[in-house]
């Protein structure tokens, strides 16, 4: 896919680190950001930063670990911008723990934040960019999609999710003879 001006990206987990250089560099290319993390305060100061250099910018905080904040997030973005073109699901979480250690609600929010989110996401933002004929979904993982290391099972376990969800989805896309770019 071809990325224009004026198109519109929504940045999971923005507010810092790999989110927000992603955001700056859709910026740099003309696109309009609608950009998300957990922290209201971090964000509104990425907001500020990415505004400074000339985006226009919707900041949204929300906690893509929770469910019920997922259709909001894209409803904020439809009402001001009308569509997404381009979904980046980066938001993440690790944490280097033994995994007999590992509390269960920490189980959970590493899997939702980390593989559930992504594909509740593209759940959402799919339709409209079928309906466009024109889209791009970007699922950020890591080397530990593919390799293991120790004590980051849970890590390991939803990037490995991720890359398999991201893989199938896209043979899907050339099966049914969606755009693939």
């Amino acid at each position: 896919m071809k990325i224009e001006a004026g198109d519109v990206a929504l940045v999971t987990g923005a507010s810092r680190g790999l989110g927000l250089n992603i955001a700056e560099a859709l910026a740099a290319k003309g696109m309009r950001l609608v950009v998300t993390a957990r922290s209201a305060d971090a964000l509104a100061a990425a907001a500020l930063r990415l505004r400074g250099g000339g985006a226009e910018v919707l900041d949204v905080a929300a906690d893509v670990g929770e469910e019920s904040a997922l259709a909001p997030l894209v409803a904020a973005a439809y009402a001001r911008f009308g569509r997404i073109d381009v979904l980046v699901n980066n938001a993440g979480m690790e944490r280097a723990v033994a995994f007999d250690r590992c509390p269960a609600a920490e189980v959970r929010r590493t899997l939702d934040v980390n593989l559930a989110a992504p594909i509740a996401l593209t759940r959402l933002a799919l339709p409209g960019m079928l309906e466009r004929g024109r889209g791009h979904v970007v699922n950020i993982a890591s080397m530990s999609g593919w390799l293991p290391s120790p004590y980051e099972e849970l890590y390991v376990a939803s990037k490995h999710g991720l890359v398999g969800f991201t893989r199938a989805l896209r043979a899907s896309a050339q099966d049914m003879g969606w755009p693939v770019g």
